[in-house]
């Protein structure tokens, strides 16, 4: 080898070192009101709870740098470390295995591996995902709705578990992620019908929709690069 991996395995590295370009990837998202305890049961001790809006999303990604095309679904949830406001991604699906690595042992994203339905229109989405056959996020977009005051979410803050490999102790980092270069090409505002559901190992229906505060559509391009050990 002519120079060290940057990951296992070591001859045919899974994933390589950031940054990832990404390109004219796909979101879809539904910003809901739920129960701040529900909230504060889930996140890690280490974040502060920063509202009661949760973004619940799932995106396409046609090109995602040497990750290539996946697709994944998630919650998202406000929240503040040391003072500073962020987001926590709470809970993550998504479709191919290095961008599930890289994740998790990048910046400590929560990733596991599951399925995305999507179809797509310049108004429209419909789109569903599911792990395990269960399914845990099913959108009903349709654009060309009102107006809405959306969290702040970002930059992210996640908690990055490094297991020990003598016991079953654990060291965490906090890891603090930006987005790099973000161009939103197309973006609509809309309305949707959305439905939860879950299990013991995905509990995404721990959250009860108590109101849609808003959705919307965006196509854009970001760079995904390097984080930063913040605790």
């Amino acid at each position: 080898m002519s120079q060290q991996a940057y990951s296992l395995p070591q001859r045919s590295p899974l994933y390589q070192a950031p940054p990832f370009d990404y390109k004219a990837f796909s979101k879809v998202s539904v910003f809901c009101r739920v129960d701040e305890a529900a909230i504060r049961a889930a996140l890690p001790a280490q974040f502060e709870l920063r509202g009661d809006v949760i973004e619940f999303f799932i995106m396409d990604v046609p090109a995602g740098g040497s990750l290539g095309s996946y697709a994944e679904g998630g919650i998202v949830v406000p929240m503040s470390y040391q003072g500073r406001p962020g987001g926590h991604v709470l809970y993550e699906i998504v479709t191919n295995d290095d961008s599930m690595a890289v994740g998790r042992e990048v910046w400590g994203y929560p990733k596991k591996m599951g399925e995305v339905a999507w179809a797509a229109s310049e108004t429209a989405v419909k789109a569903k995902l599911s792990r395990r056959g269960t399914s845990l996020i099913e959108i009903d977009f349709k654009a060309d709705g009102p107006a809405f005051e959306k969290p702040a979410l970002h930059p992210r803050f996640q908690t990055r578990i490094i297991p020990s490999p003598e016991s079953a102790a654990v060291e965490t980092q906090i890891i603090e992620n930006s987005l790099g270069q973000s161009e939103t090409i197309r973006q609509a505002l809309g309305t949707a019908e959305i439905k939860i559901g879950g299990n013991a190992n995905d509990p995404f229906s721990d959250f009860e929709i108590r109101e849609i505060v808003g959705a919307e559509m965006i196509v854009a391009n970001f760079v995904l690069a390097f984080g930063k050990i913040v605790g």
